[in-house]
């Protein structure tokens, strides 16, 4: 990726930052798109300045972009009722023995929750200081926000997302989000389980609810093959129709950075 790019062709920038890496997305107009990814340098020191050296050291995240969108992993988080935001962070400390950090807290859209979740020290005030007019999210707030819209219609389904060793999983029914978590998982057989009992802790339908796969493209056509088993309708993920308005190449961007992209918390 060069260093300097055209503000006037690339307008808007999606970063979605984990423990090892932040991958990117920029698009504009003329549907011109590149997305990457810069793994962030272990030897820094601490999070927040390997995320500042990944920031510094590639300059056309820098540009003048109209719209920033940034989603941060975070281990630690609870799904809470949007009224209670203001107690986030008693929330957090009752249930986690150790929450040094920030807290951040974000609205799933078109749902009655939100996320509450901790943040390294310095990291949400250096993107937001780096970043002044971006929206920073957890990690799950996109997809669940995506989900809660594409799917609120249908009595009930599940969208599992492949994302390297994590396994996101939301699930909404009628409308209300009765799931959104994430799973370490090390192979096929751990992936199959956490979608199973996850089905099963919803009471989802194995002949008429939908299970709908996104991430790696051999990955999760061989998970939906092995599901397949017990439920009827696993399917993977097909492309947002919006996604192509971001780009010719859409098809080829990995779906959390379109559900990033495609993010609108209205």
């Amino acid at each position: 990726m060069e260093s300097t790019l055209n503000t006037s062709q690339y307008r808007s920038l999606a970063l979605d930052i984990t423990a090892k890496d932040v991958s990117y997305l920029i698009y504009g107009s003329d549907q011109a798109i590149e997305s990457g990814t810069i793994t962030l340098d272990g030897t820094a020191g601490d999070y927040r300045k390997a995320i500042e050296n990944a920031v510094y050291d590639n300059p056309f995240l820098l540009n003048d972009y109209q719209r920033i969108t940034i989603s941060l992993h975070a281990r630690h988080f609870l799904i809470i009722p949007q009224e209670i935001e203001h107690l986030a962070r008693k929330m957090m400390e009752s249930s986690f023995t150790k929450i040094e950090g920030d807290i951040l807290t974000c609205h799933i859209a078109d749902t009655s929750a939100s996320v509450a979740c901790d943040v390294e020290t310095g990291v949400e005030a250096f993107l937001r200081r780096t970043f002044p007019t971006s929206h920073i999210l957890h990690h799950l707030t996109p997809l669940a926000t995506y989900c809660a819209r594409a799917y609120g219609e249908d009595t009930a389904c599940m969208h599992a997302a492949i994302d390297n060793e994590d396994l996101h999983i939301v699930v909404i029914k009628q409308g209300k989000l009765l799931m959104a978590n994430t799973y370490s998982h090390r192979n096929l057989e751990d992936a199959v389980y956490y979608v199973l009992n996850a089905w099963k802790t919803c009471s989802l339908d194995n002949r008429h609810d939908k299970l709908l796969l996104s991430g790696d493209n051999t990955r999760r056509t061989k998970l939906a093959e092995q599901l397949r088993q017990w439920i009827a309708y696993a399917m993977p993920e097909v492309l947002p129709a919006q996604a192509l308005k971001l780009g010719r190449d859409a098809i080829n961007i990995p779906f959390k950075l379109l559900t990033l992209a495609l993010y609108e918390n209205n």
